[in-house]
């Protein structure tokens, strides 16, 4: 049998002491009543756990009032009825004699100002204990923090209700508890603070998604009914046996399922059901969440694999140490092990690396180079400049703004991003520039490969990898004479100086690990002409497509152009060279000859007497 969740815990000791909770979280899941396969609403549970009260009924705006039984209907009724003749005491409603048996679980419609008025009277009786369950509470005001005139009406009633008549005894009869209100609602923000701000009599219990203990119970219950491919390789139990079929998919699952609901759950049993042939449990999981049962990275072959190095090079030039780096993360996520010295769940993103070093040397080339590499297409990976979130109140961009804000609705740029494409790089550019509340957003996300937007909704980073590019230390960083372990160690001492000392921000760090990447200068002329040649294909390309002319540049012109680049700007001062010296006077010239540009004929770009000049010619 499973042991009782914490949080159930806490509202039956609490029912005891107080007036009145706020139950907020996962508060619209099903709960396992605790026999067969039988699964009840919140108020269901409630009901059938808290049986010390003699008078159990829950409300919300469309069933109306409903009653565990019709014993404890009645007894409703007589309390109520013995005082509604007094003045003040409200309207009561009149269900006659000739009630049908079994309308205790139809519902009676009833206003809620009506509804509190008659469990103050309930209350005020003594031989009653009544609980009040009030269900979809999030729905009841329009604005919590600015309620219009009706609802202040009901709020303030509800207040009276919790607080208690004017004189009250304390003694043993008391102090052995009274009536109990249980506000339930999808989210704390929903519910108006006045309610429980300064209120000792009221208690805020949050509920959350099922616990791992909670996930392996249901699996366990549910196992016939699970159609999956039992994991391979599944580790031994404590006692040092190895599992069976039905523990490893138990295990599995639970393992994987982190912070879904019992809902979610079921809905993948059925799943499982549905899809033919039977997958693996992590197939199913991706499937259930993406919409995808195929991830990008099995389709990773061996043979591609391989290449993974000699791939990544041939789009950054000089930089080994850092396409070694990320094509061992790639590696290491293909064969499952990334994440694993944290936790068996996987749930963590594939791969977190952090590149600096100074501009222009291929940080955020690399990472496009890695998106096309594992999802063949560069827009695979999504750039987020954080410059643009230098701001306190930024993070909202990211996850999208609280309920009851305008745009909430809308989600976050980030969040809708991963929904969209769950398998992807994302790019977070120059990620010393973001405000430090931003930042505490990746926390999360490297712990726990999830995020949650202002709409409630998660979106799930585990099929991500993340890179964070910056120029810390860039200004300052040694020359040319600086050996590679030194310009090494100038750079990781400059992000951990930046993370600990100027933002107080060491966990950030530490989520990070290793993964720092430092990018080395480039000054080999054998290199630069290297990146010059391949910066110069593009232009080469669209010169043939466009109007089927070729292009040669020749050896004294390419000496040119990287002599005259500013060397501490990297591959970009290199790009600043080529724009200057040569695509603006080209431009003129394509624009002078534009009649002249046909099939099979060549623009020559030559130096004479240290200027560069241009010729058309045939083949």
């Amino acid at each position: 049998m499973s042991k009782q969740p914490g949080w159930l815990a806490t509202i039956q000791r609490e029912a005891e002491v107080r007036s009145g909770l706020v139950l907020y979280g996962n508060t619209r899941d099903l709960f396992w009543a605790g026999t067969g396969g039988d699964y009840v609403s919140l108020p269901a549970l409630l009901t059938k756990q808290l049986k010390q009260f003699t008078i159990r009924a829950s409300w919300d705006q469309v069933d109306g009032l409903r009653f565990a039984n019709d014993d404890e209907r009645g007894r409703w009724d007589r309390a109520r009825q013995s005082i509604a003749a007094k003045p003040g005491a409200g309207t009561p409603y009149d269900i006659g004699d000739d009630t049908p048996e079994g309308l205790a679980t139809t519902g009676i419609q009833i206003q809620l100002q009506e509804l509190i008025a008659q469990y103050r009277i309930v209350l005020s009786k003594g031989c009653e204990r009544p609980l009040l369950i009030l269900d979809w509470s999030h729905l009841l005001v329009t604005q919590p923090a600015h309620p219009d005139q009706a609802e202040r009406t009901w709020i303030q009633q509800l207040g009276k209700a919790l607080v208690g008549e004017r004189y009250q005894r304390i003694d043993s009869d008391r102090l052995r508890g009274s009536g109990l209100v249980v506000v339930v609602s999808a989210n704390l923000g929903a519910v108006p603070p006045t309610i429980y701000q300064g209120e000792p009599r009221i208690r805020l219990v949050s509920v959350p998604a099922p616990s791992r203990d909670d996930r392996r119970a249901f699996f366990d219950r549910h196992a016939d009914d699970l159609h999956v491919e039992v994991p391979r390789g599944a580790p031994a139990s404590l006692k040092g046996h190895a599992p069976s079929p039905r523990q490893s998919k138990v295990e599995s699952l639970a393992e994987s399922s982190d912070q879904l609901t019992t809902a979610d759950l079921r809905q993948i049993v059925a799943l499982s059901r549905s899809v033919k042939p039977a997958l693996r449990t992590d197939r199913l999981l991706n499937l259930y969440r993406f919409g995808d049962q195929r991830s990008p990275w099995e389709e990773l072959s061996e043979e591609r694999l391989s290449e993974v190095d000699s791939s990544l090079k041939a789009r950054v030039i000089g930089q080994d140490a850092a396409v070694t780096h990320v094509a061992t993360m790639i590696l290491r996520a293909w064969l499952g092990l990334a994440g694993l010295q944290h936790s068996a769940r996987r749930s963590k993103p594939k791969g977190t690396l952090f590149f600096v070093g100074p501009t222009g040397v291929g940080k955020t080339e690399l990472a496009k180079a890695c998106a096309a590499f594992l999802f063949g297409d560069e827009s695979a990976c999504i750039r987020f400049d954080m410059s643009e979130f230098n701001h306190e109140h930024s993070d909202q961009r990211l996850v999208g703004a609280p309920p009851g804000y305008v745009g909430f609705e809308e989600g976050g740029q980030l969040t809708n991003a991963v929904r969209e494409r769950p398998f992807s790089v994302l790019l977070f550019d120059e990620i010393e520039k973001a405000h430090g509340r931003v930042l505490d957003k990746f926390l999360q996300i490297l712990e726990d490969g999830r995020l949650t937007d202002g709409r409630g909704e998660t979106a799930w980073f585990s099929e991500t990898v993340i890179i964070f590019t910056s120029n810390i230390g860039a200004a300052d960083a040694p020359k040319e004479a600086a050996g590679e372990r030194d310009y090494e160690r100038y750079f990781r001492s400059a992000v951990e100086s930046h993370f600990v000392q100027k933002l107080g921000r060491p966990e950030l760090l530490n989520r990070l690990g290793d993964n720092i990447v430092v990018f080395q200068p480039i000054h080999d002329d054998g290199m630069r002409r290297d990146i010059l040649r391949k910066k110069l294909s593009p232009l080469s390309e669209h010169l043939r497509e466009r109007w089927g002319v070729g292009l040669e540049v020749s050896e004294e012109v390419t000496s040119k152009l990287i002599l005259e680049a500013r060397v501490d700007h990297g591959g970009r001062g290199l790009l600043n060279s080529v724009e200057r010296q040569l695509l603006n006077p080209l431009a003129r010239f394509l624009f002078l000859h534009h009649a002249k540009l046909r099939q099979g004929r060549f623009v020559v770009v030559r130096l004479v007497d240290s200027s560069i000049e241009f010729e058309l010619r045939d083949v």
